[in-house]
C-alpha cells in the first residue's frame, strides 16, 4: 500500500477495488489488472489533461517566422467529461514530439510522421514532414517540416482529413523533467507457480527512468498532489519526495490501458502447456514485453534469431555472450533491445563484429541488422545467405555516407538475399545512387510541376502545405533517391 500511495494510487481507487473484489474468506490472488482498471475509472474524471514528451525528438517549422511565438488554448477535460477548465500551451518554431511518433519508412496504415506525411498536431495546426537531419552515426535528430497557417484549431478551410494527430511541446517553453515509468514486477502473472526461480521473472523493465523528458509549461503552478493524465501516454503526479523546486519527477500511477493484457493470456497458456494442460486454441503469442521500448524501432525478428526468453538462457550459460552484452550497451552506445538480439547467440554477435571490422558505426549496424537484416532473411540463417559481414557492412556504410537513401539500400539488400552480389555494384547498375544532381532533379521537377500545374497554383495562393506533395512526386520519381535537402532547395526555388 505504501508503494501505491508512493505512486499517486488514491484511497477511492482502492475502495473501489475492494468492492469489486469483495473480501476474500481464503487466501487467494486477484488479477492485478483489476486494481488498475480501478485506479484508471478514479483518475479518468480528476486527472486534467497536459502534453509531455518522453523522449523529445526536434522539429523545426521551416515557415514559421522566426522568433515569433503564441499562444493556443488547449482543454483540460474531454467532451465526456463534465468539467470546464483551459489552460495556454506555447506555440513557436521549434517543438519537440515523441520519437516514436516518427518513422522513416512506415508501414501500411502508419498514420503519424514520416517523410511527405502530413499530421495534426494537438490543439494546432496541420505540419508536414519535409526533410530529415541525421547525425553521423544515422541517427534521426531533427525533423525540418512546414505547417499550414490556415489549420489553426485543427480544422482545414478547404475541408480535408488527416488521421494522424500528434502531441508536442515548445522546445523553448517547455520544462526539463524526469519522468519514472513504473511496470509490474514480475513477467509472469502467478509467478512461483512453476518451478522457475523469481529472479528468472522479474521485469526488466519494471521502472525506466527518463531523464530529458520536457512537460508543458502550465503544469508548474499546480499543486504538488494534482494527478495528470499526459495525453496519449498514462497517467502521472509529481513524486512526493524527490520533485521540489525547480525539479519536476514525475511518476507514472498507471498507463492508459492494459498493456498486460494479451501477454497475461499467453502467459497462462504457456504455464498451462508447462504442466500438461493444453493451450488455448486462437491464442497468439503474447508481444515481447520484456524488450526495451527502442523508438523508431521495428520489431520483426527473424526465426532464426533466438526468442527473448532464450537469449536470457544462452547469456546465463555463456559469460561471453553477457560480457558482449554490456559492452555492446555502455561501450558500443548500441540500443538495450538490440544488443539483446545480437548476443542470443555466438553466431549473431560473431556477424555483428566482423562487419564492424569493415563498417567502425555499432549503431548504424546493430540497427541495420536487427530492423532490416533479420527480418529480410526470414527463416534463412545469415550464414546461409549469398553474402557475408563484410558485403552487408558495406551497404550500411553506403547508406551513412550517403551514397543510397535508406528505401533504395532495403532495395539493394533484398537483391542481396536474392541474388547475393557487391551492394555498390547493384547500386549502380539500378541506378540508385542518390541524386545530388541539380541538372537531372530540375528535370524531374519540371515535370511534375507541370503534371500539378493546379497545386502550383494553389501553392502560390497560399497552400503551402502542397510542398509535402510536391516533395513525394519527386522522391517517388527518384526512387527515393533524390538528395532531400538539395531537392526542397529547388522545389522552393521553382516555386518562387
Amino acid at each position: 500500500l505504501s508503494g501505491l500511495r508512493r505512486r499517486g494510487v488514491t484511497s477511492e481507487a482502492v475502495r473501489a477495488f475492494c468492492a469489486m473484489v469483495g473480501v476474500a474468506k481464503t487466501n487467494s490472488v486477484v488479477d492485478i489488472g483489476k486494481l488498475e482498471f480501478c485506479i484508471r475509472d478514479d483518475l479518468n474524471a480528476r486527472a486534467p489533461r497536459v502534453m509531455a514528451v518522453l523522449r523529445p525528438l526536434r522539429v523545426v517549422i521551416t515557415n514559421y517566422p522566426e522568433g515569433q511565438t503564441e499562444e493556443l488554448d488547449a482543454s483540460y477535460w474531454p467532451e465526456d467529461i463534465d468539467k470546464q477548465g483551459t489552460r495556454k500551451v506555447p506555440f513557436g518554431r521549434e517543438l519537440l514530439i515523441e520519437r516514436e511518433d516518427f518513422l522513416e519508412d512506415p508501414p501500411k496504415k502508419w498514420y503519424r510522421l514520416a517523410p511527405g506525411r502530413e499530421v495534426r498536431l494537438r490543439y494546432g495546426y496541420f505540419i508536414t514532414c519535409d526533410e530529415v537531419i541525421k547525425d553521423s552515426a544515422g541517427e534521426v535528430v531533427e525533423l525540418r517540416c512546414s505547417y499550414d497557417p490556415q489549420t489553426a484549431g485543427g480544422n482545414a478551410p478547404d475541408g480535408r482529413k488527416v488521421k494522424g494527430t500528434i502531441h508536442w511541446v515548445s522546445a523553448a517553453a517547455s520544462l526539463p523533467c524526469e519522468v519514472r515509468l513504473y511496470d509490474r514486477l514480475f513477467l509472469d502473472p502467478r509467478p512461483g507457480s512453476d518451478d522457475r526461480e523469481l529472479p528468472e521473472l522479474l521485469n526488466p523493465e519494471s521502472l525506466t527512468v527518463l531523464h530529458d523528458s520536457r512537460i508543458e509549461p502550465s503544469v508548474q503552478a499546480d499543486p504538488s498532489d494534482t494527478r495528470y493524465q499526459f495525453e496519449r501516454t498514462g497517467y502521472f503526479w509529481r513524486d512526493p519526495e524527490d520533485s521540489a523546486g525547480e525539479r519536476l519527477v514525475f511518476n507514472r500511477i498507471v498507463g492508459l490501458r492494459d498493456s498486460w493484457a494479451k501477454t497475461t493470456a499467453a502467459s497462462g497458456a504457456q504455464s498451462g502447456a508447462a504442466r500438461g494442460k493444453p493451450a488455448a486454441k486462437g491464442k497468439s503469442d503474447a508481444k515481447d514485453k520484456a524488450a526495451p521500448k527502442a523508438t523508431g524501432e521495428r520489431r520483426q525478428q527473424s526465426d532464426a534469431a533466438p526468442r527473448e526468453s532464450d537469449r536470457d538462457k544462452a547469456r546465463a550459460a555463456d559469460p561471453s555472450l553477457a560480457a558482449r552484452f554490456e559492452r555492446y550497451i555502455d561501450g558500443l552506445g548500441v540500443s538495450r533491445n538490440e544488443a539483446d538480439v545480437l548476443t542470443g547467440e555466438g553466431a549473431l554477435g560473431d556477424y555483428f563484429e566482423t562487419a564492424l571490422g569493415v563498417h567502425d558505426a555499432p549503431r548504424s549496424v546493430s540497427k541495420w541488422i536487427v530492423n532490416e537484416l533479420l527480418g529480410a532473411a526470414k527463416d534463412v540463417p545469415l550464414a546461409e545467405l549469398p553474402f557475408d559481414a563484410a558485403r552487408f557492412a558495406a551497404l550500411v556504410a553506403l547508406v551513412d555516407d550517403g551514397t543510397v537513401s535508406t528505401p533504395a539500400a532495403k532495395e539493394v539488400l533484398a537483391e542481396m538475399i536474392d541474388k547475393g552480389g557487391d551492394p555498390a555494384t547493384i547500386v549502380e547498375a539500378r541506378g540508385l545512387t542518390r541524386v545530388s544532381d541539380t541538372g537531372a532533379l530540375e528535370t524531374a521537377i519540371d515535370e511534375i510541376l507541370a503534371r500539378h500545374a493546379d497545386a502550383v497554383t494553389r501553392y502560390k495562393g497560399g497552400e503551402t502545405k502542397l510542398l509535402g506533395l510536391f516533395m513525394g512526386e519527386l522522391m517517388k520519381a527518384t526512387r527515393g533517391a533524390a538528395d532531400p535537402k538539395t531537392a526542397k532547395d529547388l522545389l522552393l526555388s521553382k516555386l518562387g
